[in-house]
């Protein structure tokens, strides 16, 4: 019994990694390497996106499902549309507020994406950025949230970059990943620091 129960975790393990490996996702450069982070310089790119109020670890949950149909044709073309990585989370005004976005894949432009037949969910270009970026495996609690963000936030300071604006949490992987598999980074924009 425990040896089919071994054999089925393995495979449903193996079965999550895959998938991974063959979605598209948000293209970048990488400019820089500094210990323990990279200054990568992003694409432009569209997302759609979702306002939603709660807690951290609950804002995807909320808005998941506006997204997730948005993509599955939810638009005024009934088209669906692939689903690429990562997933943004970003801290909105009020307080405990947060922006939830997917990345639209690149063959996409403002001129020929599907727009949304829902009200809560918005598509925007975003410009090519320049981004602090510091990568870590493991759960999505706030306390590693925190903990790698004041990571990213001490090794910048040791760079000739600054940053200028809020900080984004980009999640890698679907929830049946197993945790100590799912691939977390936190980015923020960066400016050159003036002499």
């Amino acid at each position: 019994m425990n040896f089919l129960r071994s054999l089925a975790l393995v495979t449903a393990l193996i079965a999550t990694i895959e998938p991974a490996r063959a979605i598209e996702t948000l293209g970048y450069e990488t400019l820089e390497e500094f210990p323990g982070i990279e200054i990568r310089r992003y694409d432009e790119h569209l997302l759609a996106s979702v306002k939603v109020s709660g807690g951290f670890k609950n804002a995807s949950n909320s808005a998941f499902r506006p997204l997730f149909n948005f993509i599955s044709g939810d638009n005024d073309s009934d088209a669906k549309i692939a689903m690429t990585a990562p997933v943004l989370q970003s801290p909105d005004a009020p307080a405990n507020s947060w922006v939830v976005s997917f990345v639209m894949p690149q063959s996409f432009d403002l001129a020929t994406i599907p727009a949304p037949t829902s009200d809560i969910v918005s598509v925007t270009a975003q410009p090519a950025a320049t981004m602090a970026v510091i990568q870590y495996r493991g759960g999505w609690s706030r306390r590693l949230y925190d903990e790698h963000e004041s990571e990213l936030y001490t090794a910048l300071a040791a760079t000739a970059y600054t940053p200028c604006g809020e900080a984004l949490w980009a999640r890698h992987n679907p929830p049946i990943t197993p945790s100590f598999w799912r691939k977390n980074e936190i980015m923020v924009a960066v400016c050159k620091r003036k002499p």
